[in-house]
Order: structure tokens, then C-alpha cells, then sequence
């Protein structure tokens, strides 16, 4: 058998090779805009998917062998909403921190693509976008990194699988902003998939944490007007997260800390309503690692892969300097 977790870092490798290829393309060409959100969206996920596939089936799916994709039960759904309910202050709080150094990557793009393609996506249809924000990047990137790359390292420990598929998953956001918050959920929805023994776990999750986003923003616009007033006001007198004071950050992160060990402690309880209790125990207490070549995290794909989004993106956060 060849060694799963260097196998696991050339699609990684790959992928990155082929997403940096599409947004050079799009972008030196003017192709990005005659794409719509939604378009672009699917585009991007496609590059993600593609490749891995390609992979997939020229290796025999061997990646793939372990797969953590059992159907969840009932117990073990409602948990899993308890757990991401948890873990959205993390997310949330990660958001706004990175905002002190770069701006809000969504708000920039659902700008760009108002700007350019005269679409405001918050006006379209509620289930449109559930549809492309909150079901399709899901299911495409959880089987990804999750599902595929998740099972790629699994040998390596279920720490270090954790850890390196959560950066891989933030740095494939291509910008800071994103990549801070990503990481976090790319963590706890590691340690999600080895609770719950399956990916369609981690997919659920990663749902309800975009379709959050969709649902605040579909009840903003739907709101009684003198409630819209009230939000527009206070969000004007906060328009910069720079102004926010010292007291907020505080409790921000005591909130954020609050939920994080909560959202552990209920991993535990997933756990146990899936009967995988005492693997996933050993599994935290480092008992799972292979030892030798198959326990190896690092390959030069891997490093790679890694540094290829690195250096895009500080690129292009040079290039933004520049132009300020």
C-alpha cells in the first residue's frame, strides 16, 4: 500500500495548482465577470472537486479506504446542532478579529459581484441562496477535507490529521479573513467526524453555520421598518470594527472561550451517542497513531501545496497595500 497521507498532500497539491490556475485565468482575462455569484460559486467549487476526483480514480480511490461515511442517527443530529450552535461565537468572534487587518472577504465579493454583475444576492430567493451558500460548499468541501483528506491522514493521529486538514481547508479560502475563522471550524469539525464516525456529521454542521448567515441576512431585509432603521443605525455608528472598545473584545473572547469548552465537552457526548466513545477517547489521547512511514504527515506535496495559497495570497494582500 502506498502511504496514504502522501497520496492525501498530492490532491491537496493539485487542487491548489488548479484553483490558483482558474483565478489567474479568470481574473488577467476579465473572464470573472460574466459570472454571476451563484456561477461563480459553482465554478469554484468544481475546482475544488474535480481535481481530488481525477486523483481519486487514477489512485483507485485508495484515499478513500476508511471513509468515516455511516448514516447519523437522530441522538447524534440534534447533538451535532447543539455543538455548531457552540461553535458560531468562535467563529464569529475569529471574524471580526481578523477584520482589525483585512476587510470582510463575503461582504467584498457579494459587493463585487452587486458592483459588476447588478446582483444583490440578499434580494434573490431564500431558497436560492440556501441552495448555493448553504448545501453546495457543504457537501463539496466536507467530503474534501473531511472526507478524503481527513481519511489521507488519519494514520498520522487524529491530532495532526486535525490540525493539518483545518489549515488546508482555511488556506484554501485564498484570503486572511476567511482563513482564521475556516481554521477554527476546520478543527472542531475534525474532532466532529472522529465523534460521530462520519462525515455527513461535519457536513451538517458546516450547513448550519453558512446557512446562519443566509437566514440573518434574509431576516434583515424582512424585518418591520422601524426594526431596520434601528439595526442600520447602530450598524453605522459600528461600521468599522477598529472602533469597537476594549470591553467588547473582552467579553467577545470570555463568550467565544465559553462556547469553545462547551463545544468540546458535547463532542464527548456525541461521542458516546454514536458508540464510539472509547475510540474516540484513545483517538484524543494520541493511541491511534501509526508508527513509521505510514505515520507520517509531511511529504513535499504536502509542503507544496501548503505554501502555494501562502504565497497567492500574499500576493495579493502586497498588491492591496500598494494600491492603498
Amino acid at each position: 500500500m502506498r502511504n496514504q497521507s502522501r497520496l492525501a498532500g498530492t490532491q491537496y497539491l493539485f487542487m491548489m495548482v488548479v484553483w490558483v490556475v482558474m483565478s489567474l485565468l479568470l481574473g488577467l482575462t476579465g473572464l470573472i465577470n460574466r459570472f454571476n455569484y451563484y456561477s461563480s460559486s459553482t465554478l469554484a467549487e468544481l475546482g475544488f472537486l474535480i481535481p481530488v476526483v481525477v486523483l481519486l480514480i487514477i489512485n483507485r480511490f485508495e484515499v478513500m479506504r476508511g471513509t468515516r461515511m455511516k448514516v447519523i442517527g437522530i441522538r447524534t443530529i440534534l447533538w451535532t446542532i447543539l455543538f455548531t450552535v457552540l461553535i458560531l461565537p468562535v467563529t464569529y468572534y475569529l471574524n471580526l478579529v481578523s477584520q482589525l487587518f483585512v476587510p470582510n472577504a463575503v461582504e467584498e465579493s457579494v459587493s463585487y459581484f452587486a458592483t459588476n454583475a447588478g446582483q444583490n444576492i440578499w434580494a434573490n430567493p431564500l431558497w436560492l441562496n440556501i441552495l448555493y451558500i448553504a448545501i453546495l460548499p457543504p457537501l463539496v468541501e466536507e467530503f474534501i477535507f473531511r472526507g478524503v483528506l481527513f481519511q489521507g491522514f488519519r494514520n498520522c493521529g487524529l491530532f495532526k490529521t486535525a490540525f493539518f486538514t483545518a489549515l488546508m481547508f482555511g488556506l484554501a479560502h485564498g484570503n486572511l479573513n476567511q482563513f482564521m475563522y475556516a481554521f477554527a471550524i476546520g478543527l472542531f469539525l475534525a474532532y466532529l467526524v472522529e465523534a460521530s464516525g462520519s462525515v455527513y456529521a461535519s457536513m451538517l454542521a458546516h450547513a448550519i453555520i453558512n446557512g446562519t448567515t443566509v437566514f440573518l441576512m434574509y431576516l434583515e431585509r424582512h424585518l418591520p421598518e422601524n426594526v431596520t432603521s434601528v439595526i442600520v443605525e447602530a450598524e453605522n455608528q459600528t461600521s468599522r470594527v477598529q472602533d469597537l472598545g476594549l470591553l467588547f473584545w473582552i467579553i467577545g473572547a470570555a463568550v467565544a472561550g465559553a462556547c469553545a469548552v462547551l463545544a468540546v465537552i458535547v463532542l464527548r457526548t456525541i461521542a458516546k451517542a454514536s458508540g464510539r466513545e472509547v475510540v474516540y477517547q484513545e483517538a484524543r489521547k494520541g493511541k491511534d497513531r501509526i508508527k513509521g512511514k505510514e505515520g507520517r504527515v509531511f511529504s513535499v506535496e504536502l509542503l507544496v501545496g501548503l505554501l502555494i495559497p501562502i504565497l497567492f495570497m500574499s500576493i495579493l494582500m502586497i498588491i492591496e497595500m500598494v494600491k492603498k
